[in-house]
């Protein structure tokens, strides 16, 4: 009776996927700079969603802990609504956005870890615990196909008509709302929701990384350096209106066979490496690409945007199976929420940073500088995770 329930969530939980992160609203900050905010604008409202994102990560994986994955997920999907309302009715009033902004943060923070903590506990439950990998490596690859779809299909409202993008979104979060509803809450949330408090989670969050630092130097270095490998995929996007509509929809296309590839090679890969020894080539590769930059040709400028993309999609999968397997079942979503806060902490720092550079130096000498760290990063870090996996096995 309970395995085919559980075994059931593995199947909803792609589907709510697809629902809750279709890209529709990719060229949000075209809609904003359409609806008379200026760049400088745009950029305070991103570090706005960043800094809310930073402050409620981890409180909202404590309500994951402390009540039920289900509620975090339906709330989650309420936040992304409301978020959609606040741009519509926005009308070139910052402050609005702002708080579309923060809404919107605290639609990313509610879902994540916590979609990721329930398909591990319905994989356990279910009895296919062995099998996470592969259920990790399709939902990434779900993801990565819905957000370059939407792109796609958000490329027809361009011209003005980007107001009618969040009307889908709110549709597609009103589905995603039914199919969470009908989601088996893991017998064991149930079972210990009246002993767990807020602080005792604290606690045992604050206790785990004492005994075991170790897994902190591992979270918050990978996400540094994750954040930093993000960089040509967002500050690209510049470049994109040099390109025709039809190219744009291609690379998107292209983008995305690429990112459901590397999600599959994931499965397979993750069988044979773990994080710790693929991350160093992950790095190296892509400082390696960041250096073809210096060419300065519009298709390399392609190339390096589809691979790197690529590469941290094939990254996250196996990553994400690996730090599962050393949380403490009591603290799952927490510690993935910590691991979100870090990477937004990086984005906080790393992004304004970046855009600096670009300003001073120039699209291909800032690449060529970060690639040139990320290339010199990978034979530090092939030493160091060595070292930190033997210690968290030890742990």
């Amino acid at each position: 009776m309970i395995v085919p329930s559980y075994r059931k969530n593995i199947g909803v939980l792609y589907v709510v996927e697809f629902f809750s992160f279709f890209g529709i609203t990719t060229f949000w900050v075209l809609f904003l700079s359409q609806n008379g905010m200026t760049l400088l604008e745009i950029g305070l409202l991103e570090s706005i969603f960043h800094g809310t994102s930073l402050l409620s990560e981890i409180p909202s994986g404590m309500l994951a802990d402390r009540f039920s994955y289900k509620s975090n997920l339906l709330v989650g999907r309420m936040a992304a609504i409301v978020s959609c309302i606040l741009m519509i009715c926005g009308q070139g009033h910052f402050w609005i956005y702002a708080l579309a902004m923060m809404v919107n943060a605290w639609a990313y923070n509610f879902d994540s870890g916590t979609s990721s903590a329930m398909l591990y506990d319905s994989a356990v439950h279910a009895g296919l615990k062995d099998r996470y990998l592969a259920f990790s490596s399709v939902i990434s690859g779900v993801a990565e196909a819905t957000m370059s779809l939407g792109a796609v299909l958000a490329g027809f409202f361009v011209h003005g008509q980007l107001e009618v993008t969040y009307y889908i979104m709110i549709g597609y979060s009103l589905c995603a709302m039914i199919l969470i509803s009908l989601l088996k809450e893991p017998d064991s949330k149930s079972v210990t929701e009246e002993k767990i408090t807020l602080s005792s989670i604290v606690q045992t969050v604050v206790k785990e990384f004492k005994t075991n630092p170790a897994l902190l130097l591992w979270l918050l270095i990978g996400q540094i350096f994750c954040a930093t490998i993000c960089m040509f995929y967002f500050y690209y996007q510049n470049q994109l209106p040099t390109l025709s509509s039809w190219q744009i929809a291609a690379l998107m296309l292209v983008g995305t066979g690429f990112n459901i590839g590397a999600a599959y090679l994931a499965s397979q890969l993750g069988k044979k490496w773990s994080s710790f020894q693929l991350f160093p080539w992950i790095v190296g590769l892509t400082g390696l690409l960041y250096g073809t930059s210096i060419l300065n040709q519009a298709n390399i400028h392609m190339l390096i945007y589809l691979l790197t993309n690529a590469l941290y999609a094939l990254y996250m999968p196996i990553v994400s199976n690996d730090i599962q397997s050393y949380l403490p079942n009591s603290v799952r979503a927490t510690m993935l929420s910590v691991n979100a806060m870090f990477f937004s902490l990086s984005m906080i720092l790393l992004f304004p940073l970046t855009g600096w550079m670009i300003d001073k130096l120039g699209f291909t000498p800032t690449f060529l500088t970060i690639g040139s760290f990320l290339c010199i990063s990978s034979f530090i870090l092939a030493f160091f995770l060595g070292k930190v996996q033997r210690m968290l096995q030890k742990s």
